[in-house]
């Protein structure tokens, strides 16, 4: 690898420059910036002169700066100064807590100080981009893809939640030194850059823990990149890597468990990730909305009845995490692999929408987001809105599409080894955010479309260079295909079977009736309350755990008590009438609730009246909150014709939900892979 010609070093610093203005244009016109700071006092006690600390009881001004109520903080409201060591979500982000406290300490406690920071880091991506970029294309065209990669509204969008954005630039630069390191031809120059990479992986924990997902990846990268030829340099650049980005995150390791991404996935197979994938529908649910408070409360709800100790090992306030939390890894495992089909579904959709990038973020979709919203950021963010206004169509998908096919061929063309190393690394750059599908975890891949476009048009101007590689390249990319193609239809198949016989065996568990209880109703709805069991008096009329507002906002959730029961409810009879009800489950709920539970599912009714329709529900029971009633519309409300508790154990977990229809195991039981539209899904 050769040194950048002046001309490239003059863009480098053009594009860094274009980056500092326009990130601290954003931060002046959003007048704050959102990193999670509620969850991180330590930053503003350190600022205040008192060291990373924290205290049981965050003062009331400082909760007002800190939630963005107000812009400024003045340390003489702290009063009693705070004791208690650094939390653990703040030792966890720690590169990002001593920046932004820093700053703060050398200027003065207000959001918009926080400039030079937010100028560094989106200055360092739109480099970033430009060099990246830059690697697979000559100088101009490079150029005009950084420039849409430097002015994007979705990546502009993203720098007010700057926790999100922040780990964009490391991304970027640590696969920049990955390539540079495959590519290298001396290996001194080959464990420089493998140095380099690593450093950007462990600074980039720091500040985002996603970031982590590049050591695996870039060790893969490495040692397919180094062939067999160059086995002893390959071992060395991924002992540097490995070593580097540990060293450049010791402060962190240890932090946290492992475990605790269960949660993550459990919460990235809900309903609406499933929606704004534009995946098939299916009869059951594994979440009908994006909540840590169902989430956290299900895990507990399965562990916690065989754990006679869970209550007496929950954690401190700002210290640890719930079990809940650390122990659904394990959990989610138990029961993972009945939902195997969906999962890779997911993963592959997943990469196809960050390949037709333009059309995943449609002014119809842009609302759609399970995360942040998309594209929402002040004026100067949506100087490019009207070009991806643009873009959002079936031919620039089809574009994008066949020109990910080609950045493969050029680079087979040139560097097959590498071609061969980029296709694992971009294979799992795209199917990672399986974990949970939202703007704010891939618009760092937003290179990959750019890439895409510029490869398609590169086409015709290098064909007599690709053309001699073409036959032998088709026959590579019909196998990868096929296996591709072959290891899908076989997961989803595996999918019908074990969950249609776990859901068999799951209906065939004893049942205990359940009285419901008629109440007043209206011309519309018909209500039928469910008496709360005794065994869950003594758990409802304790004393909230940590899943409340007041107590919820000064750190992650550390203290979960639920427990749970399946409902089974059956419909149909001579009395039903055909026609597709709306079941809306509704909790009592006590003062300072967090996240409602209550959810409606809909089941189909059957035309044969000697027929019936069962719908399977979880009922949760919680200190703040229990399912205390079902409403079903007034017209179909002779269609229930009894309830009933599911008792015994089972290898599902209590999330799901599901309305079985009559022949419902004679039909698929995973989610098809869907289509692409630009206005998302009901």
């Amino acid at each position: 690898m050769t040194m950048p010609d002046r001309p490239d070093w003059v863009l480098g610093v053009g594009f860094a420059l274009l980056g500092a203005v326009l990130g601290a244009a954003v931060l002046h016109q959003s007048t704050m910036l959102y990193l999670y700071q509620a969850f991180m006092p330590e930053m503003v006690y350190s600022a205040c002169g008192y060291g990373f600390v924290r205290s049981p009881v965050t003062p009331a001004s400082m909760v007002d700066f800190l939630f963005g109520r107000s812009a400024v903080f003045d340390c003489a409201t702290i009063g009693i100064a705070p004791e208690e060591p650094a939390g653990i979500f703040f030792r966890s982000q720690l590169y990002l807590g001593w920046a932004v406290s820093a700053l703060w300490r050398v200027t003065s406690i207000r959001y918009s100080n926080l400039w030079p920071l937010v100028s560094t880091l989106v200055g360092a991506y739109a480099c970033g981009c430009f060099v990246l970029v830059r690697l697979f294309f000559a100088r101009w065209p490079a150029a005009v893809g950084a420039i849409i990669l430097a002015l994007s509204p979705v990546m502009l969008s993203m720098v007010p939640y700057f926790r999100d954005f922040s780990k964009a630039p490391f991304f970027i630069w640590a696969l920049v030194f990955l390539i540079l390191t495959i590519r290298a031809e001396s290996p001194r120059m080959a464990l420089l850059w493998a140095a380099l990479s690593g450093v950007a992986v462990g600074l980039g924990v720091g500040f985002r823990s996603d970031v982590f997902i590049l050591l695996p990846i870039g060790m893969i990268g490495l040692v397919v990149g180094s062939g067999s030829k160059r086995w002893k340099v390959g071992i060395a650049t991924i002992a540097v890597f490995v070593a580097s980005a540990l060293v450049s995150a010791a402060p962190l390791l240890g932090v946290g468990k492992a475990g605790a991404s269960g949660t993550l996935l459990m919460q990235g197979l809900s309903d609406p990730f499933q929606s704004y994938l534009d995946l098939g529908p299916v009869p059951y649910s594994l979440g009908a909305r994006y909540s840590d408070e169902i989430v956290l409360s299900s895990v507990a709800a399965d562990l916690r009845p065989t754990d006679p100790g869970w209550d007496e090992r929950e954690g401190q306030l700002g210290h640890t995490v719930s079990q809940a939390a650390t122990r659904s890894g394990s959990y989610v495992l138990s029961w993972l692999p009945y939902f195997v089909g969906d999962v890779t579904t997911q993963a592959l959709k997943s990469a196809a929408w960050v390949i037709v990038f333009p059309e995943l973020v449609a002014p119809g979709r842009v609302n759609l987001d399970p995360g942040v919203p998309v594209r929402a950021a002040p004026w100067i963010a949506r100087l490019l809105n009207r070009l991806y206004d643009r873009l959002a169509n079936s031919w620039v998908a089809i574009i994008c599409a066949a020109g990910f096919v080609a950045f493969f061929w050029r680079e087979a063309a040139v560097r097959p080894r590498e071609a061969f190393a980029l296709f694992l690394m971009f294979g799992a750059l795209l199917t990672y955010p399986v974990v949970q599908f939202s703007v704010r975890h891939v618009f760092q891949l937003e290179f990959i479309w750019i890439l895409a476009v510029l490869s398609f048009f590169s086409v015709p101007f290098e064909w007599s260079r690709l053309r001699g590689v073409l036959p032998r390249f088709l026959i590579v990319a019909a196998v990868a295909s096929l296996g591709l193609i072959s290891a899908y239809a076989g997961m989803t198949m595996y999918q019908d079977r074990a969950l249609r016989h776990q859901l068999e065996a799951l209906l065939a568990e004893p049942r205990e009736p359940i009285a419901l209880v008629a109440k007043p109703s209206t011309s519309e709805t018909t209500i039928f309350g469910v008496p709360l069991p005794d065994r869950y008096r003594a758990l409802v009329e304790s004393v909230p755990d940590s899943m409340t507002p007041k107590l919820g906002e000064q750190g992650l959730q550390w203290d979960v008590r639920a427990a749970a029961d399946r409902i089974l409810l059956t419909f149909g009879g001579e009395s039903c009438q055909q026609g597709r009800a709306t079941v809306s489950l509704q909790y009592a709920k006590r003062e300072g609730i967090w996240q409602p539970l209550d959810h409606s599912i809909s089941v189909d009714l059957p035309r044969d009246r000697a027929s019936f329709s069962t719908v399977l529900v979880p009922a949760f029971y919680r200190p703040t909150q229990y399912l205390s009633d079902i409403q079903v519309p007034a017209e179909y409300s002779a269609c229930l014709v009894k309830a009933e508790r599911l008792i015994g154990p089972t290898k599902l977990p209590i999330l799901l939900d599901a309305a079985l229809a009559p022949g419902w195991q004679n039909r698929p039981l995973h989610r098809a892979f869907g289509g692409f539209s630009t206005f998302g899904t009901k």
